[in-house]
């Protein structure tokens, strides 16, 4: 089994996209320090710390992006996405400088880029941009301070994003948090009587970053997150036609699948897996046909994307050859709910009212297919086989619908 670091994050970003990124931003802000006048000497300072910042981007995109294994195409899109946002936020970090510092909007633009990347890349490329427009507005390294820890703070409410999007509270919260450095990093520091004007600003600044970045979580719903909800809600619906004509062929198939769908939702949601993709292939893993042209014309049919495809694809493959090894987590959660469903469901059948050791029987299936080799390269991790084993051990109610 590999190591579970090494399979969220897998380098495959070009470098163009960096290398374009970093000439453009030292370009900018070398013409920006020509247009406000700066020295020749200065000029030179903006233009190598800004190639490093620029390069700092780069390197931490293409290190760090995550790429999905299971649907390339998909992550290659997103990644161009990701490049745009960075480009965008480059272009208004350089506008932010020729403002007050009181009204720089830079909290949405830590939990946007960390929205549509990790945490990690969101909050590095942020603090770069932030570090440039300090350099170009020449402020104090106490307004980078305010800004970089308001914007950390807000990554930290915000994501990660679960299924009910919650956003009330953490928008309250880092705009409580980005009032109070403000008041205390700029507005306690300005030599001038306190008044109502003051506020204005740093007010303003919190209800713009509020608006945007509930856009972008509008934006991200639509495009990344609930992209093929309404798909998949049709695929898993136990009324769906495709699995009412199993039904009525093939009773038994069809219960199999039903509650091999549950248990690979159950899975799928504890290892922090896509429980959608990985449910609906357990409702029609029985239905792919073996021979690959068929599948092929079956998946059209079906409309399913490209991931449940390989999720599916690999799972015939195993079927064909069961001494080969399963290389995706998804593709273990399928096979073990199969494989556990299945057996349950033989006993139930020699014997409906058989007393089945739930425990000793999950123990004996997941130490056979360790001793086969089923995850031997796998991605699949011992932590992980163990929290299925405990959810399989859970489910002894749930054994009785089998029956």
């Amino acid at each position: 089994m590999r190591a579970e670091e090494e399979l969220q994050t897998k380098s495959t970003a070009k470098a163009l996209p960096g290398i374009l990124f970093a000439v453009f931003y030292a370009l900018i802000l070398v013409a920006a320090g020509a247009f406000t006048g700066v020295w020749a000497a200065e000029l030179i300072q903006r233009a190598v710390f800004s190639l490093i910042l620029g390069g700092i981007v780069s390197l931490v995109i293409r290190k760090y992006y995550p790429h999905s294994v299971t649907d390339p195409e998909i992550s290659a899109e997103s990644e161009k996405r990701l490049w745009i946002i960075v480009y965008i936020s480059m272009l208004l970090s350089v506008l932010y400088s020729f403002f007050p510092n009181t009204i720089w909007v830079f909290v949405p633009l830590f939990v946007v880029l960390s929205l549509f990347s990790t945490p990690v890349i969101g909050i590095t490329v942020a603090s770069v941009l932030l570090a440039g427009t300090a350099i170009i507005s020449g402020c104090g390294a106490l307004v980078f301070f305010l800004y970089f820890v308001s914007g950390v703070f807000a990554v930290m409410v915000f994501l990660p994003l679960d299924a009910e999007m919650k956003f009330m509270m953490p928008a309250f919260l880092s705009s409580l948090c980005l009032l109070a450095c403000e008041m205390c990093g700029i507005i306690l520091t300005v030599n001038a009587r306190p008044d109502v004007q003051m506020f204005i600003l740093p007010v303003a600044n919190c209800l713009i970053g509020i608006i945007v970045i509930y856009s972008a979580f509008r934006g991200y719903s639509s495009l990344v997150m609930f992209r093929y909800l309404d798909l998949y809600q049709n695929l898993c619906d136990t009324e769906n036609e495709r699995l009412l004509e199993l039904k009525d062929e093939d009773p038994r198939t069809y219960m199999m699948s039903i509650h091999t769908a549950y248990f690979c939702e159950r899975l799928a949601s504890r290892l922090g897996l896509d429980a959608q993709i990985v449910k609906c292939a357990g409702f029609y893993h029985e239905m792919t046909p073996l021979n690959a042209d068929d599948r092929e014309e079956f998946y059209r049919d079906m409309q399913f994307t490209n991931a449940l495809r390989i999720l599916l694809d690999e799972y015939e493959e195993y079927v064909s050859n069961p001494g080969i090894s399963l290389s995706r987590k998804e593709s273990a959660v399928l096979v073990c709910s199969r494989t556990v469903v299945m057996t349950v469901m033989a006993l139930f059948e020699k014997d409906q009212n058989a007393g089945i050791d739930t425990s000793r029987l999950v123990d004996a299936i997941f130490d056979r297919f360790v001793k086969i080799g089923t995850f031997s390269e796998c991605e699949i991790t011992f932590a992980d086989l163990s929290a299925m084993k405990q959810i399989f051990k859970e489910e002894k109610l749930y054994y009785d619908f089998l029956r």
